[in-house]
């Protein structure tokens, strides 16, 4: 079995947010759900051709990964009747009702016998200071995983403390509050716009 720790991320160039799709006076849409779903199909393919042989185990992230696990997943099943991801969750949170990260509250029911000797992708939504992702890592290899990469569906742009590099990326965005696809707003209302397909920025303007 090959170890992700041994492997270098996909050299796949993420979307950029070199302009703002649109602006309707209360958010920036910096993707749309159009582009959303394209480049998620593109992650599929790379995925399937990156680890069809060495199928891993991939840890979702709850909430806020749950619907880009799901696209990802269908895409995944979608492109290749071959390929059946085996996916398990983890509730990892650093935020709650702030927009600033601070300490990881990690709750699992996941047995450690699923864990030990495997290659675990972690399945999130933003890659912010990377201290959810440092913390699920040593978690999981402390559970006895082989390896731990991540693949991310947004990568800010932050200063962030040495981690290892995502193994695959799909978007990358500025340090501002971000909505949609598992990202919320709850310092507006409960859940709100985790479950938008695009990807917007709520920042006071």
């Amino acid at each position: 079995m090959n170890r992700l720790g041994r492997l270098v991320p996909i050299t796949v160039r993420a979307f950029t947010y070199s302009s703002i799709v649109s602006y309707n006076g209360l958010m920036k849409i910096l993707y749309t759900s159009e582009q959303v779903q394209a480049r998620i199909e593109q992650m599929a393919k790379d995925v399937i051709d990156r680890f069809h042989d060495n199928k891993p185990l991939f840890v979702c992230l709850l909430k806020g990964a749950v619907p880009f696990t799901a696209q990802l997943m269908s895409a995944i099943t979608r492109q290749d009747s071959g390929f059946h991801p085996e996916v398990v969750y983890m509730h990892a949170s650093a935020y709650g009702t702030d927009q600033t990260p601070g300490d990881v509250s990690v709750y699992s029911s996941v047995d450690t016998s699923v864990i030990t000797n495997r290659s675990i992708i972690v399945l999130d939504d933003c890659l912010d200071k990377g201290i959810t992702f440092t913390t699920m890592k040593q978690l999981l290899l402390d559970s006895g995983a082989a390896s731990v990469g991540l693949i991310v569906l947004i990568d800010k742009d932050v200063i962030r403390d040495s981690i290892d590099a995502p193994l695959l990326v799909g978007f990358t965005a500025p340090d501002v509050w971000l909505v949609g696809m598992g990202l919320d707003d709850a310092a507006t209302a409960p859940e709100a716009e985790r479950w938008a397909g695009y990807i917007g920025d709520v920042s006071p303007q």
